[in-house]
């Protein structure tokens, strides 16, 4: 995940951005991923996800973007990745454990690619920020 990340701060100034893994550049992310969720094509409603090309271009930039995301509140709070199945879900997700809770970033940036300004990144992390801090995780 971390080669996925540092290929999102390569990427950033192609979107008049600069990352650099600091909880501020959490704001600039959110921008990014606007930006992206214009540019990308949008799921068919009438295909099945799994055969809609557009689906690969998402999961893609899910993952390069979406770990950047968790790469960030990683260093910031500190933690492991790891797989945990999603609930609802049968199959492994990519995660992060922070002192017990199970962030899920990819599949956030994923949403925020999708379902739009409601699944902003920024107002997610300052959640967690909140939660984590109440719970005595290790800002580093």
């Amino acid at each position: 995940m971390e080669s996925y990340a540092e290929e999102a701060v390569r990427l950033a100034p192609h979107f008049g951005a600069k990352l650099d893994h600091s909880e501020s550049s959490l704001q600039i992310l959110e921008a990014v991923l606007g930006q992206l969720q214009n540019q990308l094509p949008k799921l068919s409603v009438s295909s099945e996800a799994s055969k809609d090309p557009a689906q690969a271009q998402i999961e893609a930039a899910a993952r390069i973007w979406g770990a950047y995301f968790g790469e960030t509140i990683r260093r910031l709070w500190g933690g492991d990745w790891g797989l945990e199945t999603y609930p609802g879900t049968v199959a492994p997700v990519i995660s992060i454990d922070i002192g017990g809770a199970k962030l899920f970033p990819v599949m956030k940036v994923y949403r925020r690619l999708t379902q739009g300004e409601g699944e902003n990144v920024w107002s997610f992390y300052q959640m967690v920020r909140e939660k984590v801090s109440a719970g005595g995780g290790n800002k580093q």
